[in-house]
């Protein structure tokens, strides 16, 4: 009989932190940027569970899976934590409650699967599209690339479609083919108050931009800049990166099981 062998959390996370460690910047080390194992929980994995943002509702699928490791995109977040300065808010004390009680450790990376230029949610993208990488964009969240020769907009954001599984809301410069693009999920729209920031899409001549969702202010600003903006959900363009990472860690650790666990956002 084969023993199956039991896989430590310390050794799962020192594999992260190792497989992460090129893509780490301790400038970014901010609220909202999480990076890395958040709450530890038994010492044991029996099985590691994949999302894209915490909530009551996903630990709770995942706890049922069977899954004591949780590996998320967006972590929780500790910024403004108490109600009075001696309360924590309710719906942050029962995530924690539902973690601890379980023995549910948690870790999230966020810049690190936004960025990655392999794996990551943005660079594999334009890799499946049949882009060369140019360089990074909107301060390393995200790349842009170029097609070897112009395509049929109508053609990119079909396939985006088929990656994201998502359709497409499409606003902005009207055009019909497409050289430069920018992949850059989530909340990923240029910031219309920081010149700073669209004026790198001018500089770089970014014809097209795939991003997850955008505000009302960004169909008008995308035209007047010559943008082309195409969004199809920041949930499912966050997919990506954390699945991409679920075969890492099944190559790496052979015999520990692994699952996405699907919490639809239609956002």
């Amino acid at each position: 009989m084969i023993l199956k062998q039991m896989i430590k959390r310390a050794a799962l996370t020192n594999f992260l932190n190792k497989f992460f460690k090129p893509y780490e910047d301790p400038a970014r080390a901010r609220e909202m940027v999480v990076n890395g194992l958040q709450i530890s929980g038994a010492d044991e994995v029996k099985k590691v569970g994949l999302g894209v943002s915490v909530g009551l509702e996903f630990f709770q699928k995942a706890h049922e899976a069977g899954c004591n490791f949780l590996v998320v995109h967006h972590g929780l977040s500790f910024g403004g934590v108490t109600e009075n300065g001696n309360k924590l808010f309710p719906h942050l004390e029962s995530r924690l409650k539902y973690l601890y009680q379980n023995e549910i450790s948690l870790a999230g990376y966020h810049f690190c699967l936004d960025h990655h230029p392999e794996i990551g949610n943005n660079a594999w993208v334009i890799k499946k599209l049949g882009g060369q990488t140019l360089g990074s964009i909107c301060d390393a969240w995200g790349w842009y690339a170029r097609f070897p020769k112009p395509r049929l907009l109508d053609e990119v954001v079909k396939e985006c479609e088929d990656i994201y599984t998502h359709r497409g809301l499409v606003v902005g410069a009207s055009r019909q083919t497409v050289t430069t693009f920018a992949v850059v999920s989530g909340s990923g729209a240029p910031d219309y108050r920081d010149p700073d920031n669209y004026r790198e899409f001018l500089e770089k001549e970014i014809e097209l931009e795939i991003v997850g969702d955008m505000k009302e202010a960004h169909p008008s600003f995308a035209k007047e800049i010559g943008l082309t903006l195409a969004a199809f959900g920041h949930y499912n363009t966050e997919i990506i990166g954390v699945k991409n990472l679920g075969e890492v860690i099944k190559k790496e650790f052979s015999s520990l099981p692994v699952e996405f666990i699907d919490v639809p956002n239609v956002l």
